[in-house]
């Protein structure tokens, strides 16, 4: 499908917005004029809600400026919400024919404050596709796979619908040499080839054709078990390389809005630290200083928990050592016995100690000397030697330390109480203390994360170790090897063109950046990305972070986002804010360079760039009172 065309959103009670932004028709352009708190930006992070999440991947995945996740429902009201989202759109097959795609997002829910986080608790929400006015009707998961698969929205979504929040995000990746993989990472699902994921797909298919032949041939009920092992093996290896992707993408959305908040601390440190109020700077020491033992309180806490291995005493060992000798004295027959020992005396009907023939209680006492056996590594603790290094924990010592401590932290607390700050003052240190909680909670997602896709990575070695072994049991796949080899081969290879592709796509995004930088901001200034150095400007053939400005590097975003982008429309939330002179041109890169370019404009951006954009007038929106 190509020359897609967005005709009309419509929002009903998302975060307690309502309206309809109905565009001008094919091949025209949309400027929308509306205030600041009319739902620009929940619109668009509506829109990449919808394209970038299934319907049962949606629940706690919407995202607002740098809350993520964020509440969709009204937070001002009580009592069970309904919240949809219709969105139609139209695009050309291969033969110039139109088709009618609507698109709509349900959610029912209520705002409950004891619900943690969100302070909602959510139903119910339900995805439908509607094709060719409802000859054909996709509905749940389907819906989200349809639509990656014919318009790859979900790897896109980001940058087609474009506004301030991403474009400061993409500025603070490109100015930060630690994310350069963030920015690698977003260029790779970009460069991903629809061919290449196909052929993988029809390879992993043939391989569970030929699996489900040889097993049509297997008649031997172990072998059967193993092959339905092997089936299951196959599937989970594909199951943990889906949750790698998608926890790495969720990573990466975290750790962007981890940069931004951590910037909006600093910048709130900032403040607290040049005030010159006495009162203020008090109270900032004491905070330091009461950081400062509270880490001192949780380090001395981390030694004592890795110490804690060797707290049992020297004497309890004795006490273990008896009872290691009581178990040996009178325990289980030792493991291998029961092959060696037992079977055979009952394959042949005697005592093999003695040679006596075997009764039927005398067979039933043999049998119960099977329970009785322990195994290897039972033996193996009995007969192994047992001591303990003398522990050196000072349990008073600690205690004292951290006593000490306990006490320094009351006093500094009532010290902080007794200050008396302004209401300015006070709010300050109350937006830093919440910042400060936020920057916690996600780190310790980000910390999550990546021992998840550690935890995955290591079971998926596993799971290909048993696959190999799996396959080498069963005799019916011995004819079919050469097939599964070739696909494990052709796979690999899928895998390696894949990357190069990747590495192309690097140069070429880059000549394009470059290039809409050019158009902009005048011949003089150039981009550059890649591999080493990441997103810089350019200027005079000399790159560094800070070249241009901040309207240069927000054009640099700008740029950056067209180059994502993998459909002809652009839907952007307030495009003309701080970029100054370049207003003009912005406006005529866009037109330039999209098929279609929706607007969502602040009363005070329409000049020297909305007429540019569309002859038409804007259309004023407003938010209406919704109904729930």
């Amino acid at each position: 499908m190509n020359d897609l065309h967005f005709s009309m959103i419509i929002v009903s009670n998302y975060r307690g917005r309502n309206f309809t932004l109905k565009m001008n028709g094919r091949g025209e352009n949309t400027v929308f004029k509306m205030d600041g708190n009319t739902g620009k930006t929940t619109t668009i992070e509506l829109l990449r809600w919808c394209f970038m999440h299934s319907q049962s991947k949606a629940e706690g995945t919407f995202r607002h400026m740098w809350h993520n996740p964020a509440h969709i429902l009204d937070d001002t009201k009580k009592g069970l919400q309904e919240c949809e989202i219709t969105i139609h759109f139209s695009a050309l097959d291969s033969n110039g024919k139109e088709h009618f795609y609507q698109f709509n997002r349900y959610a029912k829910g209520e705002h409950d404050e004891r619900v943690p986080r969100l302070n909602e608790k959510i139903y119910s929400i339900q995805d439908t596709l509607e094709i060719d006015r409802g000859s054909e009707v996709k509905t749940g998961d389907e819906v989200f796979n349809y639509l990656s698969q014919e318009f790859r929205f979900n790897d896109c979504a980001e940058y087609f619908c474009f506004d301030g929040e991403k474009a400061r995000e993409v500025m603070q990746i490109a100015s930060d040499s630690k994310s350069i993989s963030i920015l690698l990472g977003l260029v790779n699902r970009r460069a991903t080839h629809p061919k290449l994921e196909e052929y993988k797909q029809k390879l992993n298919a043939l391989r569970a054709r030929v699996l489900e032949e040889a097993k049509s041939r297997i008649t031997d009920r172990a072998l059967e078990r193993t092959m339905a092992e092997l089936t299951s093996t196959i599937r989970d290896i594909g199951l943990a390389q889906d949750e790698i992707t998608e926890i790495k993408h969720k990573s990466e959305t975290l750790t962007l809005a981890l940069n931004q908040i951590l910037d909006e601390s600093g910048d709130i440190q900032k403040q607290i630290t040049a005030t010159q109020v006495k009162e203020m700077v008090e109270l900032n020491n004491f905070q330091t200083e009461q950081k400062g033992v509270i880490e001192k309180v949780q380090q001395i806490r981390d030694s004592i928990y890795r110490q804690s291995q060797n707290w049992i005493c020297p004497e309890v060992a004795d006490e273990i050592k008896s009872i290691k000798m009581n178990v040996k004295e009178k325990g289980k027959l030792p493991e291998p016995y029961r092959r060696d020992l037992i079977q055979s005396c009952l394959d042949h009907k005697r005592c093999e100690i003695c040679g006596r023939p075997l009764d039927k209680n005398s067979e039933e006492n043999v049998k119960k000397l099977g329970l009785q056996v322990a195994p290897t590594n039972v033996h193996e603790f009995i007969d192994s030697s047992f001591s303990m290094h003398p522990s050196f924990f000072n349990s008073k010592s600690t205690n004292a330390s951290v006593t000490q401590l306990i006490e320094q932290n009351i006093t500094l607390e009532e010290k902080i109480k007794s200050i008396k700050l302004s209401d300015k003052d006070q709010a300050l240190i109350e937006k830093r203390a919440f910042y400060e909680k936020r920057i916690r909670a996600m780190q310790e997602e980000n910390a999550t994360n990546e021992r998840e896709i550690a935890d995955r990575k290591d079971w998926i070695v596993e799971l290909n170790r048993a696959k190999q072994d799996l396959q080498g049991k069963i005799g019916a796949l011995k004819e079919n090897k050469v097939i599964l080899d070739n696909i494990d081969e052709s796979l690999k290879i899928i895998d390696e063109a894949e990357e190069k592709i990747k590495q192309k796509a690097i140069q070429i995004i880059s000549s394009v950046i470059s290039e809409g930088v050019s158009s902009i901001l005048g011949e003089k200034f150039s981009a550059t990305f890649s591999q080493t150095q990441g997103l810089m400007l350019g200027e005079d053939g000399f790159y560094g972070i800070e070249k241009g400005g901040y309207s240069g590097r927000l054009v640099l975003s700008y740029c950056f986002a067209e180059a994502m982008t993998l459909v002809g429309p652009i839907i952007v939330d307030t495009p003309a804010g701080n970029i100054g002179d370049a207003r003009p041109k912005l406006a005529a890169h866009l037109v330039a360079n999209h098929n279609q370019v929706i607007l969502l404009c602040l009363p005070t951006e329409l000049e020297n760039f909305a007429d540019i954009v569309s002859k038409k007038t804007p259309v004023t929106v407003t938010n209406k009172a919704g109904d729930s």
